[in-house]
Formats: structure tokens, sequence, C-alpha cells
């Protein structure tokens, strides 16, 4: 078993950090988004559904972390629409 044990901490430290890197705060509360190489070219449509969700909004850290979570959501759905699965779209971005 420490064969899969291993495994899936490896996936829990790797998932956590790419959840954390994707959207970012600023100082100044800016969110900036770090995406894959293989997703890059679709940071337009990601940032447009947060403009649409969290436009008007107050900053708010249940606000950040939402929208953390919808661009991990929206990670996860476009690697799958390329036939990746995350694991695979995170190493590209290593």
């Amino acid at each position: 078993m420490p064969l899969v044990q291993n495994r899936v901490t490896k996936i829990r430290q790797h998932d956590e950090r790419f959840y954390l890197d994707i959207l970012s705060e600023t100082e100044s509360g800016s969110w900036v988004l770090t995406l894959p190489p293989i997703l890059s070219a679709h940071q337009t449509e990601l940032e447009q559904l947060l403009g649409k969700v969290f436009s008007g909004r107050p900053s708010s850290k249940e606000n950040f972390a939402l929208a953390q979570q919808m661009s991990m959501n929206w990670c996860f759905s476009k690697c799958k629409q390329f036939g990746k699965v995350f694991e695979e779209c995170w190493s590209e971005a290593v």
C-alpha cells in the first residue's frame, strides 16, 4: 500500500499547489489568473465567467475562495474537453 499512499499524497500536494496558483490576489486586491499553457489560450473565457459572477459583488475572502474554486472547476472541465486529466494539464505547466 505504500505505493498507493505515495501517489495519493503527491496528488493532494500537487492539486493544492495548482489550486492556489490558478487564481491569486495582489496586495491591491486585483485577481491574477495563472493557467497552464494548454489552457492559457482560453483564459478570456474564464475571465468573462468570473466577471459575470463577481462583477458588482463586494471583495471578500469568501468570494475570492469561491472564485478560486470556480477557476479550478473550469480548469478540470477544460482539461477534460482536451482529453486530458487534470494532472496532465498541471504537468505541462511545471
